[in-house]
Order: C-alpha cells, then sequence, then structure tokens
C-alpha cells in the first residue's frame, strides 16, 4: 500500500449493528502511538498574556479618549495616570496566566478605585 495509508477499515452493517474491523495497520503506525508532549497549559497561559495585552492597549486608548474629551492640554498631564491604571487592569488578566500565585500590586484602596470606573 501507498505511505500515505495509516490503516483501513471496514465498516459492515448499519444502525445499531456495525462493526467495524481493521483490515491493515501499517508497520510506522507503532511510531507516532508515543506520547507527544501537551502543551495545553502554555497555550492557555498564551493566550492570556496576550488578552491582557489587548485589556491594556484598550484601557490606555479609552482612557485616553476621555482625557481629550475634557478639552485642553488636560490629556498631557493625566496619560502617565492613565497609562498606570491601564497596565493594573491588564495585570489582573494576566495573573490567570501564571502557574503560580503573583503578588497583587498596589493596595486595596486602588483596587476599589478601579471598581468604581
Amino acid at each position: 500500500m501507498d505511505k500515505l495509508v495509516r490503516r483501513v477499515t471496514v465498516v459492515q452493517g448499519s444502525g445499531e449493528n456495525r462493526q467495524a474491523n481493521v483490515v491493515y495497520k501499517s508497520e510506522d503506525d507503532e511510531d507516532e502511538d508515543l506520547d507527544m508532549p501537551r502543551f495545553n497549559k502554555l497555550e492557555r497561559s498564551v493566550r492570556h498574556l496576550l488578552k491582557a495585552q489587548v485589556i491594556a492597549a484598550q484601557e490606555a486608548y479609552q482612557r485616553h479618549l476621555e482625557s481629550v474629551e475634557k478639552g485642553g492640554n488636560s490629556w498631557l498631564v493625566e496619560d502617565p495616570f492613565n497609562m498606570m491604571k491601564a497596565r493594573r487592569k491588564a495585570m489582573k488578566e494576566a495573573r490567570k496566566a501564571s502557574p503560580f500565585k503573583l503578588m497583587s500590586f498596589g493596595s486595596d484602596d486602588d483596587e476599589d478605585e478601579d471598581k468604581e470606573d
């Protein structure tokens, strides 16, 4: 048989009376039975970190727009604080990516302030 064919299974019957018989199984198929490393936890961590970056960007942009709406040059003064608050919000999401518990940043007053926004 061709090298692309790994296994040929014949299914006989229909409904509940089905029966599957393996007619051909290649010898190379045994090599593929080895356990591949599972990267589920790593993938989940990467997903959370990417989500944290998106949250930081969206939050910083939204806060910048709100500062600009006030008019004048107030956005220049508020921008560093907006970036810190956006980063804090992103760190909350990034903590989910860690396999161990990260230390919390800031005090409880800061978290209460974020809940009001």
